[in-house]
């Protein structure tokens, strides 16, 4: 099936939650997040007037702040941008005060041609047709010092320009009830009834998203799909004036024919997904759904592994408590996150991944129009499997940071380190760096998670120049920096890190595994490159902390980082040269100067003289062995070593 067509099944699947309004954690409506029925829209409303049954006014309230409330709207309607084109019921106030005579009058005929015998439709009517608005808010004061000027006469007036787009909304207080218009179900289904009834039908025809004979022609389609980018529209064909169809059809139904009904349906299921799980940058957004009654995917693609996991609990009831953080290092999530996802924590959670996921990605090119750039549908199994893939394809030693309270109930945050496969944005910060301020930092940002999401979902190979981008960028420690411009050895591990998990995973797709312990008979040129790196740079540190100067500065090793790589011969000698007088401080350093003839011995002929640039493999060879050092033995105990000649 094709996005649309999983679009509508969703939609009749989720019949029970429409119209049905959501709430944000203060209490408020988010009516962004309401599953709108057909024939309806959302618009931005500031003030709200109250009248009586038989049109009178009785109060008037401005809002703090827009809200966003769901109206009903015509076909022309939601998808205004310029011409003339009222909503039946809620509007702007160029519409409904009759400061534009065009649009008031269209305001209200629009209204008398559906208000019939509904009592608060005639009290609204009545009111309206007054063109008593702007008086009676000016009366109660309910316009800002700023929408006024200040006239020719020298008297203050209202600017119309200012207040036109203000959204107005109405409450009807009846005999025995007071009705909040816009929340009124029973006039949503008076709308809907009155549209269905009233367009003009096309027989013998069939529409293009579902395949059904077409009951009513749409001939406008919805915007405000995408939040971000709220007047592009994913299907327009309704341009006479342009080169939209002209040229191949001579009419739009010609070009496309799509029944009203599943328009609407498909557009306003599309706006709910993007707006309950959009992950979004710009004017891309990045989606997934289950086409169920329940539409929700619990696991996150664009998480990384420590989150997903913990997502994934809450979720599932009778999963093992396997770790304690607080005593735990490293604690394998990649591992645990297989076996629950795939069952294992409940088993009766393998059982029900028998839906249908679908993942999309939209983007605009233009203010006006959005489109599908990506879009896989998968068996929940397989959705399941490929995530449960990549979070062991790209596994490595990460660090994420958590809210905690520390002895004095104050919140700090709290490392915890763990083994498994970084987000998305930690990919992009490994590639990119921090966003830096400028639309050009949100176009690579789009790029990549496309790749990512690709390389997950769409049997894409993970590109090699992100591994390189990403090798290249870690192997200039000095431009890791923090906020006072010094050198931030903390950000430096963290780029060096999830490098380290991309290279797994390009290496992992070309056959060859790539162990998370140090291969000490490994005999890569670069991953031995990179272990020397390690052991030089442990040295110095080593010699820093007898001399109670660690953390001073940064060693020779990582000051020489780069030129390393891109000429590991050449450097590799100047850099041993600079290990003299730490050497001579560690008596000669018997313990570290083993490791390196070891590693020396392992290098294939001509590799070690071999001076063209090294691999991003080079990263997991130094990163390993730092591992190793670290597993092995304390500084502490380093010194022991050097002092006792143990190990030579």
């Amino acid at each position: 099936m094709s996005m649309f067509q999983n679009l509508l099944d969703t939609y009749d699947k989720c019949s029970a939650i429409i119209g049905v309004s959501r709430f944000n954690e203060d209490g408020s409506v988010n009516e962004r997040k309401t599953l709108l029925p057909i024939g309806h829209t959302t618009q931005k409303s500031e003030i709200c007037i109250t009248i009586d049954k038989d049109g009178n006014f009785i109060d008037v309230n401005r809002d703090n702040k827009e809200i966003t409330i769901i109206i009903p709207c015509t076909e022309k309607s939601a998808g205004r941008s310029s011409g003339i084109a009222p909503h039946p019921l809620c509007d702007q106030i160029d519409y409904v005060s009759g400061i534009n005579d065009e649009k008031y009058n269209a305001y209200l005929n629009q209204l008398n041609s559906w208000k019939d015998s509904v009592a608060e439709l005639n009290a609204i009517h009545a009111y309206v047709s007054r063109k008593t608005i702007t008086d009676d808010l000016q009366s109660h004061n309910m316009f800002n010092e700023g929408e006024y000027i200040v006239g020719t006469n020298g008297d203050k007036q209202l600017d119309y320009e200012k207040i036109r787009k203000i959204g107005i909304r109405f409450t009807v207080k009846m005999k025995d009830k007071t009705i909040n218009v816009w929340e009124d179900p029973a006039l949503r289904e008076i709308w809907i009834n009155y549209i269905l009834q009233n367009e003009n039908g096309k027989t013998g025809s069939f529409d293009y998203l579902s395949g059904i004979p077409v009951d009513i022609v749409a001939s406008q389609h919805p915007k405000n799909i995408n939040p971000i980018t709220g007047n592009a529209k994913i299907i327009s064909c309704n341009d006479n004036s342009e080169f939209t169809y002209r040229g191949r059809f001579a009419k739009q139904d010609d070009a496309i024919l799509v029944d009203y009904k599943q328009s609407q349906k498909m557009h306003q299921m599309l706006r709910w997904l993007i707006s309950n799980y959009g992950y979004a940058v710009d004017t891309q957004v990045i989606f997934s759904w289950r086409v169920d009654v329940d539409t929700e995917t619990e696991a996150k693609m664009q998480n990384n592994s420590f989150d997903l996991f913990n997502d994934m609990q809450k979720t599932f009831t009778n999963v093992e408590a396997f770790l304690d953080v607080d005593n735990l290092i490293y604690a394998n999530y990649a591992v645990k996150l297989k076996n629950l996802l795939q069952g294992y924590g409940n088993t009766s959670s393998l059982k029900s991944h028998n839906c249908k996921i679908c993942i999309a990605i939209l983007d605009s090119t233009s203010t006006g129009r959005i489109a599908p750039v990506f879009y896989q549908e998968l068996e929940e199994d397989d959705y399941i499997e490929n995530i449960v893939k990549w979070h062991e394809n790209t596994s490595y030693f990460l660090t994420t940071w958590i809210k905690s309270k520390d002895e004095k109930d104050k919140i700090i945050n709290k490392p915890i380190h763990y083994i498994g496969a970084p987000s998305y944005d930690d990919v992009l910060y490994a590639i990119y760096g921090k966003p830096h301020g400028d639309a050009y930092y949100n176009v690579l940002k789009k790029k990549i998670r496309k790749q990512l999401v690709e390389c997950m979902f769409g049997n894409f190979s993970f590109p090699k120049n992100l591994v390189e981008m990403a090798a290249n960028r870690a192997s200039s420690p000095m431009s890791f920096t923090d906020s006072n411009n010094s050198f931030s050895k903390m950000e430096w591990e963290r780029a060096v890190n999830i490098t380290c998990a991309l290279t797994r995973k390009y290496y992992k797709e070309k056959k060859e595994e790539i162990k998370l312990e140090l291969e000490e008979n490994r005999r890569d040129r670069d991953y031995l490159f990179g272990r020397l790196l390690s052991v030089a740079d442990r040295i110095e540190g080593t010699a820093l902390y007898k001399a109670d100067k660690q953390n001073t500065r940064p060693t020779n090793a990582l000051k020489l980082m780069n030129a390393f790589q891109v000429k590991p011969f050449s450097t590799w000698g100047q850099l041993y040269n600079q290990l003299i007088p730490y050497r001579n401080q560690l008596n000669g350093a018997g313990y570290y100067q083993s490791i390196i003839d070891s590693i020396m011995a392992l290098f294939e002929e001509g590799d070690y003289e071999n001076n063209s640039p090294l691999s991003p493999l080079y990263l997991l060879g130094y990163s390993l062995q730092n591992k190793f050092f670290m597993n092995k033995t304390s500084i502490t105990e380093t010194e022991e070593i050097e002092n006792d000649d143990i190990n030579k």
